[in-house]
């Protein structure tokens, strides 16, 4: 990932420690730009999208991937991070924090048969 959109992320992190910040990468005339979001979830090793946000984002970029961090911990994915992975079929970038360490969950897609 590019040096600024890296240092981007990481200032988003560091301005909602010690809770877990979210936010997303878009396609943004034809370049990759970090959007971050508001964490709703009342807790601090979980995050939630604002939903309002989440949508006014959606509609007006083409989301790549969803971008979230795990404070004081590793980056591996959590059971509701794979979920949530699959369920919106965008790869999820998970950081260490604040050692900026990055684990890329890719969605798992499943084929399915339409004319047998």
């Amino acid at each position: 990932m590019r040096r600024n959109l890296s240092n981007t992320i990481k200032d988003h992190f560091t301005k909602n420690e010690p809770k877990e910040a979210c936010g997303v990468l878009v396609n943004s005339n034809s370049k990759v730009k970090f959007i971050g979001c508001k964490n709703i979830s009342p807790n601090l090793q979980d995050f939630a999208f604002c939903p309002d946000e989440y949508i006014k984002i959606l509609l007006n970029n083409e989301i790549l991937g969803i971008v979230h961090n795990h404070v004081q911990e590793k980056n591996t994915p959590s059971e509701y991070d794979i979920d949530n992975c699959n369920a919106l079929a965008k790869p999820y970038y998970i950081y260490s924090y604040p050692d900026m360490k990055l684990n890329i969950l890719l969605p798992k897609m499943e084929l399915k048969e339409v004319n047998k």
